[in-house]
């Protein structure tokens, strides 16, 4: 059993172990860019059209196109080498990163929102997978804290590229921010064309057709009742993801603070997806039955601090809200996802990881879509109190229908 993951666990096994020392910066430096480029865009979108659910497309924009690609993309994750892959999905995304700047010199929001699309479409080839990967450039004792370093990093990056993204756009540009972030993918490409060992480490991918090999991830989930809790889990916190989609319009529309509340507003989330895989992680304790359990406690923490976020009277406090939701929704998305890892074979984990990615996005998706719909009819306030409304009894739902899992022995695979 691996001890309870802290921040300084980290180091150590990012020093002793270069591949995943690769894998783990590959993810800082492309995320990174993509959070100075989201503030750039959505201030940009929010700007160009007057109007406070616009930014929350662009939120859509990223996401969707997962769903739409996911399950394709875990089939080539399970029968191609991950590593090339993921070098050619980095170097295809330096292009429509290079046409968001177009989109701002031409002042056009619908191709902003494309390029977004676009670069949210090649993704889904390269998170999904890089997920997949972990298990297989780390020690089976060290996937605990290597997942929760992966998932920290996601926070660290949004915590930091939204808040220097902001300050950055001000002092410099939103041009500047852009190609920042086409270089990244750059960077991404050279350290994970470094990785000297075998992404996948299961035998000649199976010969049957695409159908065939999704009936195999149905059949898996139709038998294990874990795994199918699992990949419902995240759904909790997508439901009301929408709200994230509306933080740009709380922050220029209700406190008026441009791209720096923008930024503000992103790095609270950010440090709250940081911290929250790292406190969760300790709580879990790679127990199985207190991983469920943490799960769904963090939909209902997700839940209650977004529904404080429209009382709040500041900027700071707003902060706030957003910071203690996103404990809540960091911890909820590497708990679940280390779950998936521990609970599913290498040959068809790129299928699985890729069937939970697509099913969280697609419902943070429609989440966004309607959060914009709801903040121009009825307004910010009541559009988030329905959606955080949603993810708390969703998560109160969760909890009583997985309560035979989380009351019961740990599972055996996890032992």
């Amino acid at each position: 059993m691996a001890s309870p993951a802290s921040v300084w666990n980290v180091l150590p096994l990012l020093r002793r172990n270069p591949d995943y020392r690769r894998l783990f910066c590959a993810t800082v430096v492309s995320l990174l860019g993509d959070w100075f480029a989201f503030v750039a865009i959505s201030g940009f979108v929010t700007e160009s059209t007057g109007r406070p659910g616009s930014a929350a497309a662009v939120h859509a924009a990223s996401v969707l196109p997962a769903f739409l690609l996911s399950p394709l993309a875990g089939l080539i994750a399970d029968r191609v080498d991950r590593k090339r892959l993921m070098v050619a999905v980095d170097l295809l995304r330096v292009l429509p990163a290079l046409g968001l700047l177009a989109a701002l010199r031409w002042h056009s929001p619908g191709l902003a929102i494309a390029c977004v699309a676009l670069l949210a479409a090649l993704s889904s080839f390269f998170d999904p997978v890089a997920e997949a990967s972990v298990p297989n450039v780390v020690a089976p004792e060290e996937l605990s804290l290597a997942q929760a370093a992966m998932g920290g990093v996601w926070g660290t990056m949004l915590f930091i590229g939204a808040a220097v993204g902001g300050l950055t756009t001000l002092a410099f540009g939103r041009e500047v921010s852009i190609l920042f972030n086409a270089a990244t993918f750059l960077v991404s490409a050279l350290l994970v064309w470094g990785i000297r060992r075998p992404l996948q480490h299961h035998g000649p991918p199976s010969a049957h057709g695409m159908w065939r090999q999704l009936g195999e991830v149905w059949t898996l989930t139709r038998q294990s009742r874990l795994t199918r809790s699992l990949l419902l889990t995240k759904l909790g916190v997508g439901l009301g993801n929408g709200i994230v989609g509306l933080l740009p319009a709380f922050a220029t529309t209700r406190f008026a603070s441009g791209d720096a509340g923008v930024g503000m507003l992103l790095a609270a989330r950010g440090l709250g997806a940081l911290l929250g895989p790292f406190l969760g992680q300790g709580w879990a304790r790679d127990d199985g039955r207190r991983l469920l359990l943490v799960c769904g406690g963090s939909m209902l923490t997700y839940g209650l601090a977004y529904l404080l976020l429209p009382w709040a009277p500041s900027l700071p406090l707003a902060a706030l809200c957003v910071l203690l939701a996103h404990l809540g929704g960091g911890a909820q998305w590497v708990l679940s996802t280390y779950g998936l890892q521990m609970s599913t074979p290498d040959g068809m984990r790129g299928r699985v990881l890729a069937i939970d990615f697509g099913l969280a996005t697609l419902t943070v998706g429609v989440s966004s879509l309607a959060a914009g719909a709801a903040a121009e009819t009825v307004g910010l306030t009541q559009a988030s109190w329905g959606l955080a409304g949603l993810s708390l009894a969703y998560g109160a739902w969760w909890l009583g229908w997985t309560r035979d899992l989380w009351k019961r022995p740990a599972p055996r695979q996890w032992e």
